[in-house]
């Protein structure tokens, strides 16, 4: 189970607007991934916000120091990396153009293992920076 960071989710759903539908979809399936793996539902995470608003103390947003406030004590899996970089503004088009041909592959983990590198020099540099 990963760890959840409500933060990072509340950044991935306001790409949700984006005019660009293929991004709106990535940040959906996103968020949908983030919650499947911490082992929760919409309705967990929704629930605190339908009974009135609930104040995050300062230290509490602070948590996440990697990009998009995922923690930087682990990993992140090719699938994550890939919405990271397919999410990212820093993202050139053409890139973009080019992972979106790799979605499925990804989502099924069919990547080759030098896609998968590549995907995390892309992560690297346009996430990280």
């Amino acid at each position: 189970m990963s760890t959840f960071n409500r933060t990072t989710l509340v950044k991935v759903l306001e790409i949700l607007d984006s005019s660009n539908a293929g991004e709106a979809l990535a940040a959906a399936k996103l968020a949908s991934t983030m919650l499947r793996e911490a082992g929760l539902t919409w309705d967990n995470v929704l629930a605190p916000q339908i009974h009135g608003r609930v104040a995050q103390a300062p230290a509490a947003r602070a948590v996440g120091g990697g990009p998009f406030g995922y923690r930087r004590d682990r990993e992140l899996s090719p699938h994550e990396q890939f919405f990271m970089v397919l999410l990212s503004p820093r993202t050139p088009m053409e890139i973009k153009g080019k992972l979106r041909t790799w979605e499925a592959r990804v989502l099924d983990g069919e990547i080759t293992p030098q896609e998968t590198q590549d995907l995390r020099s892309m992560y690297q540099s346009f996430v990280v920076g």
